[in-house]
């Protein structure tokens, strides 16, 4: 199993970091290998909401379909995939000196070959992670 976690603090109040964190439409600004995203379910952004992705990962594309499994409004946001391999993401906010603390949580199942190469996958998701985190602080702080 692939484990990762960034956590950073953002000088905007929860509120406005839970919004920008929960809308949809924002999530490629600032994920690098993010290309296309959608709900796949109506209404708004909750517990069992369905959206399918589509991830580089590495030199190819990946459609990967998923749930949102906690929605606590300026909070705690989570994720699961659907699809193989697993993978789950959290988010948690905590007020923090007049800003945001941002914890985020990321956890892969691996199996067959990629167990073999965890190693590497894991050094190449923790750098792109960690530069997506920096990108989004600048955009939010901008």
């Amino acid at each position: 199993m692939i484990k990762h976690e960034v956590s950073i603090h953002l000088n905007l109040p929860v509120e406005q970091v839970f919004a920008f964190l929960a809308d949809t439409s924002k999530l490629s600004s600032w994920q690098s290998n993010l290309i296309k995203n959608e709900l796949t379910t109506q209404g708004p952004l909750r517990v069992g909401a369905r959206f399918r992705e589509v991830r580089r990962l590495g030199r190819r594309e990946s459609e990967i379909q998923g749930e949102i499994t906690a929605f606590e409004p300026n909070k705690r946001l989570e994720t699961k995939t659907t699809t193989k391999p697993q993978a789950s993401v959290s988010y948690l906010l905590n007020p923090e000196q007049g800003g945001t603390r941002l914890k985020y949580k990321f956890a892969l199942e691996t199996s067959g070959l990629m167990r073999l190469l965890e190693p590497l996958i894991s050094g190449s998701i923790r750098k792109e992670q960690e530069s997506d985190f920096v990108k989004l602080k600048g955009i939010l702080e901008r």
